[in-house]
């Protein structure tokens, strides 16, 4: 009988274990609240005085092979409109579309998880370099009138880019109002880091960010360029993407694609200086021919 003794210890076992976790899940989803509320009082200043012309803050770091940046902002939507971008793995699909770098987005299933097959590449398709296979694992945290957190993770990207991070919270600020985090970050390798140099020194020679690295002898901002400055352009416009997709959503679901894509341009302009890479024209037919493709291999 021994045995069976034994199993009833780890079935006991296991449910006083399922048992703290369902306890600790309420305390830390209320400590992960109180950390964005609290963050969103620390910038209070920096949100009202923003050269972004919204209240809108952008950090970014670099160190050991790693880039990171972070939006903090507040939005003219209840946190049940954010929340709608991530009701379902094909809204989250149409919402990182809007980036002109990724040219398809298909769900899937793998496990009892979700996954993001994302097609990655040059702006125009039919420029140099290939596209690129992304798997984006995506993980729902929380999705409570109170708090948001959503989570895609993937090991690896284009070149010798890996641990691809993308998190989204929010938290309600009373009034139809929220204030949202996007954090994006990656770690790059040798050949990314020389892809980078190369494009740096053709191509992308002219491309800056957003931080302002110092000031020229006219006193105007001189912005960082390089890794950093690459990745503070993508945050900032997978951001501008949730802004396009919830604002089309009171548009007829037969025009809200087109709306999103025109929304999406229009808002990237705003920032021409370091987010400018097509004509409109150019942006809409890389789009419609991106569907097109995705619908024909859907047949």
């Amino acid at each position: 009988m021994g045995w069976q003794r034994a199993k009833v210890i780890v079935w006991l076992s296991a449910l006083l274990l399922a048992a703290a976790s369902l306890a600790q899940a309420p305390q830390a989803a209320a400590g992960a609240v109180a950390a964005l509320q609290a963050k969103h009082a620390e910038l209070q200043a920096r949100l009202r005085a923003s050269a972004f012309g919204a209240p809108l803050v952008l950090t970014s770091q670099e160190a050991d092979s790693r880039v990171g940046g972070d939006v903090w902002a507040e939005v003219d939507h209840s946190i049940e409109q954010v929340a709608s971008t991530f009701k379902s793995p094909t809204a989250v699909c149409e919402f990182l579309f809007l980036h002109l770098n990724v040219h398809g987005c298909q769900p899937s299933k793998a496990g009892s998880g979700d996954v993001l097959t994302l097609v990655v590449g040059p702006k125009q398709t039919g420029g140099a370099g290939g596209t690129y296979r992304m798997a984006y694992g995506l993980r729902i945290e929380s999705a409570s009138a109170k708090y948001l957190r959503v989570v895609l993770q993937a090991d690896s990207g284009p070149l010798s880019t890996s641990d691809y991070l993308i998190v989204l919270e929010a938290v309600p600020l009373g009034n139809d109002r929220s204030f949202v985090h996007l954090g994006y970050a990656y770690s790059y390798g040798l050949m990314a880091k020389l892809a980078m140099e190369a494009y740096l020194a053709t191509a992308g020679r002219s491309k800056i960010g957003f931080t302002v690295d110092s000031k020229d002898a006219d006193g105007k901002p001189v912005y960082i360029r390089g890794e950093r400055a690459a990745l503070e352009r993508n945050v900032i416009r997978y951001y501008l993407a949730l802004l396009a997709y919830i604002d089309a959503n009171d548009k007829p679901p037969q025009e809200r694609t087109e709306a999103r894509l025109r929304s999406w341009f229009a808002l990237t302009e705003r920032y021409a200086a370091q987010l400018h890479e097509l004509d409109l024209d150019a942006y809409l037919r890389e789009k419609h021919a991106d569907l097109a493709r995705a619908a024909a291999e859907t047949k």
